[in-house]
C-alpha cells in the first residue's frame, strides 16, 4: 500500500512538474517564450551559466539536479533567444521511466508521431500550438531526451545541424 502512495505521489510530481495550459507549454514552472531570463534567475537563483547557444544566440542555464524535485534526472538545460525569454527546455533522465512520462505526454499535448517498440527505440513527439515536445530514448542509452522547444529553435536547430553536417 505504501508503494501504491509513493507511486501516486510521484506521478502527482510529474504532473505539477510539466504542467501546462492548452495555450501555453510549461515545464518546471518555466513557460516557453514567456519565462523571462530575470524570472527564471529569480526561480533558480544558483543556476549556473553554460554559455551561448548557437541555435537561438541566447544564454543556456543549468539547474542543480537536486533541486528539480524530479527523480531520474541526469542533465539539463535552459535556452533562452536572443530577446531574453526561454526557448527550449532539454532534460536528460533515466530511459526506466519512459512509459511514466509518455503517458503523462500523451495526455496533456497532441501526439504527431509515435515509435515504441518492445526491444528497440522509444520515440514520441507532440505539438503544442507552435511548440513541439519530444521523448528520445534510444535503445542502447541508459538514458532518454525530453525536449520542449518552439517550432522557432527547432527550425535554426534543425538547419545550422544540416549546415555542420555540409561542412564536414
Amino acid at each position: 500500500m505504501r508503494k501504491q502512495w509513493q507511486l501516486l505521489a510521484g506521478i502527482f510530481i510529474l504532473l505539477a512538474m510539466f504542467s501546462s495550459v492548452r495555450a501555453n507549454t510549461t515545464a518546471m514552472g518555466l513557460t516557453l517564450g514567456k519565462t523571462t531570463l530575470q524570472q527564471f534567475i529569480t526561480a533558480y537563483p544558483s543556476s549556473l551559466h553554460e554559455g551561448r547557444s548557437k541555435w537561438s544566440d541566447g544564454d543556456i542555464f543549468s539547474i542543480p539536479n537536486r533541486e528539480l524535485g524530479l527523480e531520474g534526472v541526469k542533465n539539463n538545460a535552459v535556452i533562452f533567444n536572443k530577446d531574453g525569454k526561454i526557448t527550449a527546455i532539454m532534460l536528460e533522465l533515466d530511459k526506466s521511466r519512459f512509459d511514466e512520462v509518455e503517458s503523462m505526454l500523451a495526455h496533456k499535448y497532441v501526439v504527431q508521431k509515435k515509435q515504441i517498440s518492445f526491444a528497440g527505440d522509444k520515440y514520441a513527439r507532440y505539438q503544442n500550438d507552435d511548440d513541439l515536445i519530444e521523448l528520445d530514448a534510444p535503445y542502447l542509452s541508459p538514458v532518454m531526451k525530453l525536449t520542449y522547444s518552439e517550432q522557432i529553435f527547432q527550425e535554426a536547430y534543425l538547419k545550422k545541424s544540416a549546415e555542420e553536417y555540409i561542412r564536414r
